[in-house]
């Protein structure tokens, strides 16, 4: 049996062969020592020894037998030391969930063997509870003593999913810790969700992560004398139609030249576009939850001091981003929190941030009065149902689907099918694809979503009245 033993504060490992009990006894016989406390059998236990001289605190992990040794001079000093040495994955879990940053720090400085070890049935690493709890001073501990900044949790989710939003300069250092660690280390982080809350009163135009000054439904009611207020660095989102080339946008809060001028207008505006799902049940009492990720780095664009629209290309490869929402779809949805969740709509959203901001001469408010992209965003689940037919239409009435089933279209003249396709939108508009061709139409709809207006390629229009449910 070999026995590599180091003095000092330092640690010594017992090699055993055969039985790490065996060999911890077969240790202290050959160096004469007296044991105060017999070994437990159990790899999980502490074994706490006191010789004449010195201190020995004793554990077993696989097949070692780890010893530190400390000097007996100042026995409270041992004592404290001794009760905090390589800890258990509970002691370590517990003192992190208690955000009590100091006893952390003394764990991990005897041992951080356990910094990546999961206690709870869920999975749970240091790091995410760190990252629940929004402490960033826990989570750049934890990091420096090797965190995986990668890990999942037993149900799949990541790391980042564990920020939330109750602290928006919190979440912002949070997610520049984890960011940082993976650029630096060369990790590939998952792919990761958040959630964001669209009121119902808002028609799933837009929203906002943090309580607003002024209304975020304001961007997309298209009147540039009321707007958007809220902070710098405060993000929103709005709901875009699949394929969306360019994007505009009024600056600051166009009511009166004065309120131009007293509130802050955005100077540098980071976009990106993400993927949206809406799972059924996933509702509060005011609003609809959404689950987003990211499919595009930021583009920042640069905006005049200018209360004029200011229009924009959207440089992004919609093809691509269409993949990348249909692979984060199906791994979303293979996902033990969502396997067996029901997913009723799948959208587009742009995330916006405002960066940087010409300053207002008397508020301290960021003010945006309009904001879309692709068109006026239509909910594709406002054309479901039966429509017939008023002018312009050979057919005399036309079916879609529920959009998150098949997307299936039939359009019926004499009592028989006319047309059978399926139908999907893009950038603001209606594809049909049906008797091997595709037909492209904008649209409208008007009274309430109950009169249907398409105007296809060559100007014709065509006008529908919804069926009475």
């Amino acid at each position: 049996m070999a026995e590599l033993i180091k003095t000092g504060l330092s640690d010594g490992y017992a090699a055993a062969e055969k039985s790490p009990a065996k060999a911890f006894g077969d240790y202290v016989s050959n160096t004469g020592k007296s044991v105060g406390s017999a070994l437990e059998k159990s790899p999980a236990e502490h074994i706490d020894t006191t010789f004449m001289d010195v201190s020995f605190v004793c554990w077993l992990e696989g097949d070692f037998i780890h010893i530190l040794t400390l000097p007996a001079q100042n026995l409270e000093s041992i004592k404290a030391r001794r009760s905090r040495v390589i800890p258990s994955r509970e002691e370590l879990y517990k003192a992190v969930d208690a955000d009590d940053l100091a006893s952390v720090r003394l764990i991990l400085d005897e041992s951080d063997r356990n910094v990546n070890a999961a206690y709870d049935e869920n999975g749970t690493t240091p790091l995410m509870l760190a990252c629940r709890h929004g402490n960033a001073d826990m989570a750049r501990l934890l990091l420096a003593k090797g965190a995986d900044a990668a890990a999942v949790d037993a149900g799949g989710r990541p790391v980042m999913e564990y920020i939330g939003k109750r602290s928006q300069e919190t979440s912002r250092a949070l997610r520049a810790l984890i960011l940082g660690t993976a650029a630096e280390k060369k990790l590939l982080l998952p792919l990761s969700w958040e959630e964001i809350s669209v009121p119902d009163r808002h028609d799933f135009t837009a929203s906002a992560s943090y309580p607003s000054i002024l209304p975020v439904e304001n961007l997309t009611d298209g009147n540039p004398r009321t707007a958007w207020a809220g902070k710098t660095g405060d993000e929103v989102w709005l709901f875009i139609n699949g394929g969306a080339s360019s994007m505009s946008i009024i600056n600051g809060y166009g009511k009166t030249p004065a309120l131009f001028k007293a509130n802050n207008r955005v100077k540098r505006l980071a976009v990106s576009v993400w993927t949206a799902a809406h799972f059924a049940g996933s509702v509060s009492e005011i609003s609809r939850m959404f689950d987003v990720a990211r499919l595009t780095p930021d583009h920042v664009l640069d905006l005049e001091d200018s209360g004029a629209e200011q229009s924009f290309p959207l440089p992004f490869n919609w093809e691509s981003m269409r993949k990348s929402g249909a692979e984060a779809l199906a791994g979303l949805v293979k996902r033990k929190d969502f396997k067996d969740r029901e997913l009723t709509y799948s959208y587009f959203v742009l995330r916006a941030e405002p960066l940087e901001v010409y300053r207002g001469t008397k508020y301290d408010d960021t003010c945006i009065s309009e904001l879309k992209a692709g068109g006026t965003w239509l909910h594709e689940a406002r054309l479901h149902g039966d429509w017939l037919a008023v002018s312009g239409s050979d057919a005399q009435s036309m079916t879609f689907s529920e959009p998150w089933s098949r997307r299936a279209f039939s359009s019926y003249a004499a009592g028989k099918p006319f047309l059978t396709g399926t139908w999907s939108m893009e950038n603001g508009g209606l594809l049909i694809k049906a008797g091997g061709g595709t037909r492209r139409y904008a649209l409208a709809l008007e009274e309430g979503d109950s009169l249907l207006k398409l105007t296809g390629a060559d100007g014709k229009l065509e006008v529908y009245k919804r069926r009475s449910r």
